[in-house]
């Protein structure tokens, strides 16, 4: 990785830029000075961000500027090259992620719902597709097939059960991909333009829905173009600048 200028001055920010609480609240996502570059381009530069438990915090930014990265950083699935991110105050690392405890435990309370529901999805049946998570998390078949109902009840699509996740809509697709991840009950959702492709009915449902998910107390990340999804659903926007920075913007607060 080539070194990664400072794009900014942290220093620049005031105190309720990177913790929009005023540190009232403790981080369950902290970011410290991340950085991460595919091969020589830069993703994220210097990245100071703190979002805390029950938080609906929506990414702004055009194409290209880090959020997908920034996304899949939470997730743990790439690494700081340098800085730190911690998660529930427990450092996500290439080195913890190697610990098979720590890494499933982290997959159970983060949920990624990629842009492209299609991507994650490739049992041969949608009960499959659920199930797998629960099986994965060692629970008893009895109790997999308890959560397998319990989610298909909840979204409507019990009929879909046997079907091949490939032969169904866009919008069934993304409630089979949502699904998966409510059938594992995680505390963080995290959504990548998640309206996309979708149609109206589809959209509202799932704009109700994210309602849902922070009423229960969960805690949202979503990346989005979509300002009329924004501003409906979002506590705070964060930006994201051009030189893949978390930018000099402040936290927007709008539904507290």
């Amino acid at each position: 990785m080539a070194p990664v200028a400072h794009a900014h001055d942290i220093s620049a920010h005031g105190e309720s830029l990177h913790a929009p609480h005023g540190g009232e609240s403790k981080a369950l996502i902290r970011f410290d000075d991340f950085c991460f570059a595919y091969d020589e381009h830069i993703a994220l530069s210097h990245i100071d961000l703190e979002i805390a438990a029950g938080d609906c915090a929506v990414l702004m930014g055009d194409n290209g500027c880090g959020k997908s990265t920034l996304l899949r950083a939470i997730n743990g699935l790439i690494f700081a090259q340098q800085g730190h991110y911690y998660f529930d105050e427990n450092e996500v690392s290439e080195q913890s992620m190697k610990d098979a405890s720590f890494a499933k435990k982290l997959h159970a309370r983060i949920g990624f719902i990629f842009q492209d529901s299609d991507a994650q999805l490739f049992c041969a049946n949608v009960e499959d597709e659920i199930a797998f998570g629960p099986r994965a998390m060692g629970l008893s078949e009895e109790d997999v097939a308890q959560r397998v109902g319990d989610v298909c009840e909840l979204l409507g699509i019990g009929h879909l059960r046997t079907r091949a996740p490939y032969h169904l809509s866009g919008g069934e697709q993304k409630k089979v991909a949502l699904a998966c991840i409510l059938s594992m009950n995680p505390d963080v959702y995290c959504f990548d333009e998640p309206l996309n492709g979708l149609d109206a009915g589809t959209r509202r449902w799932l704009v109700d829905f994210f309602g849902e998910l922070k009423s229960a107390g969960k805690t949202l990340v979503i990346a989005t173009h979509d300002q009329s999804l924004a501003d409906e659903v979002a506590d705070y926007f964060v930006y994201m600048g051009p030189e893949h920075e978390y930018t000099d913007k402040p936290h927007l607060h709008i539904n507290y």
